[in-house]
C-alpha cells in the first residue's frame, strides 16, 4: 500500500465514521481522527466520555473504552487495506484508571503486524497526559470475508 492510498483510505474511513456516527454507539462515542502516520502505521483518535457512558460508580463504563479501541483499530485497518470493514478477531483491554464522564479520551494505536489475512495492533488511552488504559487487538482483513459473502 502506498502512502497516498493510505491517506485516501483514512479520509474515506473518516467520512464513513461521520455517516455511522448518526446512529448508535458510534454517535455516542463521538470519535474523531486527529492524526495518522503511514510510516509508523499509527493513528490517534479522540472520543468523548459523555453521561451516556456513565456506570453506577459515576465513571465511564469499561465497555465504552473497549469500543473506543475497537473503532480506532478498525479505522487503522481500513487505512492499511483497500476496504472499509474489518471484523474483530480478538480485543483485549486493560483498564488502568477510572475515566470520569465529561472528559476527552485520546487513543493512540499502531500496527504491530499487517499480514494478508490478519493484522495485529496495540494501543494506549489517555485523559490529558495520564495513561488510563491499554489494548491489543487482532483484526481479519476482509478479503476472505468478502469472498464468503459473494458466494451465496
Amino acid at each position: 500500500m502506498s502512502k497516498e492510498n493510505f491517506e485516501k483510505q483514512i479520509r474515506k474511513r473518516m467520512e464513513q465514521l461521520d455517516e455511522i456516527n448518526k446512529h448508535g454507539i458510534f454517535k455516542e462515542l463521538k470519535g474523531t481522527v486527529t492524526d495518522f502516520n503511514y510510516d509508523t502505521k499509527s493513528l490517534s483518535m479522540t472520543f468523548e466520555a459523555t453521561k451516556f457512558h456513565e456506570n453506577a460508580f459515576g465513571i465511564m463504563f469499561g465497555g465504552s473504552l473497549a469500543g473506543m479501541f475497537d473503532i480506532a483499530f478498525g479505522t487503522l485497518t481500513a487505512g492499511l487495506g483497500d476496504y472499509s470493514v474489518a471484523p474483530t478477531v480478538q480485543l483485549s483491554t486493560t483498564f488502568l484508571k477510572g475515566i470520569p464522564t465529561g472528559v476527552t479520551v485520546r487513543t493512540e494505536v499502531e500496527a504491530v503486524s499487517t499480514g494478508k489475512t490478519i493484522m495485529n495492533f496495540v494501543g494506549k488511552a489517555y485523559v490529558g497526559e495520564e495513561l488510563v488504559g491499554s489494548a491489543s487487538g487482532t483484526f481479519m482483513t476482509p478479503r476472505p470475508f468478502k469472498k464468503f459473502n459473494t458466494e451465496k
